[in-house]
């Protein structure tokens, strides 16, 4: 039988998560595609952002200053916006930039990989793709929830 995690489970599960262990690499891939449950890292190796100026982003594990913030209820975000879901657990990395250099790139997506064992953790894709050239500042906030 299936069972339900309750909320202030999910916010002890989710400190627990973000607390230890190998750091994290946040990066940014440039191909249309939607991520799936499937994929490795190579799916965004492969797809990686090749802009000037661009190098993943290393996430310290750990909770507090200069970490990941500490887990809380709050309503989810997300797009489409959910409904009918009450709160969920959400731990936020402070905002990660990006200056672009001589050449720019169509940006679709972020990805993050295990910074020592190199595998995939996590995937998104922005809602639209971000099509950056020579000055822009391209940031992304890292945020999970349960």
């Amino acid at each position: 039988m299936p069972f339900v995690v309750a909320r202030e489970g999910a916010v002890q599960v989710l400190g627990e998560l973000l607390a230890s262990g190998e750091d994290w690499q946040l990066g940014l891939y440039n191909s249309a595609f939607t991520p799936t449950e499937a994929d490795t890292a190579s799916t965004y190796t492969s797809r990686e952002a090749a802009f000037s100026g661009y190098s993943r982003k290393t996430l310290a594990r750990g909770v507090g200053a200069g970490k990941w913030s500490a887990p809380a209820l709050a309503a989810p975000s997300g797009s489409p916006a959910w409904t009918g879901r009450g709160q969920v657990a959400r731990s936020s990395y402070a905002g990660q930039s990006w200056t672009v250099g001589a050449t720019g790139d169509a940006v679709h997506g972020y990805f993050v990989l295990g910074a020592t064992s190199g595998k995939l953790i996590l995937a998104g894709s922005f809602d639209t793709p971000r099509t950056v050239a020579s000055g822009d500042v391209l940031s992304v906030t890292p945020v999970v929830e349960m």
